[in-house]
Formats: C-alpha cells, structure tokens, sequence
C-alpha cells in the first residue's frame, strides 16, 4: 500500500463504531496516564499550558491532563472519538476542545499552543521519513517560542533483519505498485494499522533534529517496544 493508503486503512479500523466504544470504556478512561507517559510528563519543564494532544481517542491521556491544569485540545481523524472524548471529559466536569485532523497534515495556526503530545506511539503510526519530518515542522510552526514536544514511538524489537529479506520486501512493494518508500522497521501491526518500529535512538534523534527539535530527555525502557521523548522546539 502506499502511504495515503496505510494512513486510510488504519482510519477505517478505527472508524469502526466497535473501536470507538473501546477506546471509551470507563476502566480505560480511569486507568489515567501509565507509568511511561508519567516518567516524560514529569521531565516536561512547564506543568500548566495549552496543550495540543495529537491522537486523543476516547480521552485517556486529554482527561488527566486537564484534570492537572493544563488548557487540552484534542486531535483525531475519527469524528466520533473527538465527540467521546468531549462528552467523556465533560461528564467528568472538564472542557475538551477537539479538532479533526490527520496528524501528519496538521493545519493549525502558527505560535497557538505550549505543547505539543503526540500520544501511544503515535509517532510510529506515520509512514515514511519524509512526511515524519513534515509532520514535525507543522508540529514545530504550531508550538510558541521554546514550546515543548512530548513523543511517543514504537521500538523494532523484531531482531537484525538480512540484507537479501529487505531487498526482497523492496521488490515486492515496487512489483505491487505499493510502499515504494518501505524503510525497515515498517509492519502492519495485527493487521489493524501501519507501525514503523525504529532500530535505534539515533534514528529517531536524526529525525527530530531535522524536523526543528531538540531532544531533552530520551525514555526507552529496556525489554519494551514503546519509548517515549521530550524535547524543545530549537
């Protein structure tokens, strides 16, 4: 599939009305932020803020964040979880903003938020290096002056793949008219949505220096696939 095509399949499983009351079970919704996004938030230098939660499903991270002060916006490509997460925070007593957008095309005005969270390795979720880094431009022009970044991303804990297996997975994206742009690491994860797992902090790190960034505080537990990062707007 092409990257239009990866982005469209993993919306459409998640459009699915099953999906949406998923991400809007009350156990979820209560179970707040998790160890990991506790770690990154208490690296974030500003603890109140306008805070842009890019991939807000049913309002797990956004509801917390409110809860302790800061002014969320919520961001989906499914309408219906941008309606959950209103209607979830607002049972809770809380105000939720939402928009709906797809993350790597973000059109958002210049200098309107403090922080920017890109939530559950969302990060991961966008195909190619190349609209990656876009995305983190657009992400960079919406943040104010030494706006923060918090980003969470996938880890490829498949093992070391062979020169001859890559080559192959090229061939085949070039003779299915597919991913001409396949880079290691990509996968569709159970068959539900695009995941590129990065093999190293470095690379991740390039990508984020090219896309207006610098890194603070990189989080990559040992034995887990998700990692996480904070970083300032350079």
């Amino acid at each position: 599939m092409r990257p239009d095509d990866l982005i469209e399949f993993s919306r459409q499983t998640y459009a699915k009305p099953q999906n949406v009351e998923i991400w809007s079970q009350e156990d979820l919704l209560d179970s707040g932020l998790s160890s990991d996004e506790q770690i990154l938030l208490k690296k974030l230098p500003l603890k109140k803020g306008r805070l842009l939660l890019l991939g807000v499903g049913g309002g797990r991270e956004a509801i917390p964040l409110a809860r302790i002060g800061f002014t969320v916006t919520g961001v989906d490509f499914i309408p219906a979880m941008v309606a959950q997460t209103k209607e979830n925070a607002a049972r809770r007593g809380l105000k939720i903003r939402g928009l709906i957008q797809e993350i790597s095309n973000l059109d958002v005005s210049a200098n309107t938020y403090d922080i920017v969270w890109l939530s559950a390795a969302m990060y991961s979720a966008v195909p190619t290096r190349k609209r990656r880094v876009r995305m983190l431009r657009q992400i960079r022009k919406t943040l104010g002056p030494g706006g923060y970044f918090l980003c969470q991303f996938q880890m490829d804990t498949r093992g070391s793949s062979t020169p001859k297996i890559e080559f192959a997975k090229r061939v085949f994206a070039f003779l299915t008219m597919g991913n001409f742009w396949y880079e290691k690491g990509d996968i569709l994860w159970g068959n539900v949505e695009f995941i590129h797992g990065f093999s190293s902090d470095d690379k991740l790190r390039s990508e984020f220096k090219e896309g207006g960034f610098t890194v603070l505080h990189m989080h990559i537990p040992q034995g887990k696939i998700r990692g996480g990062a904070v970083m300032r707007k350079s």
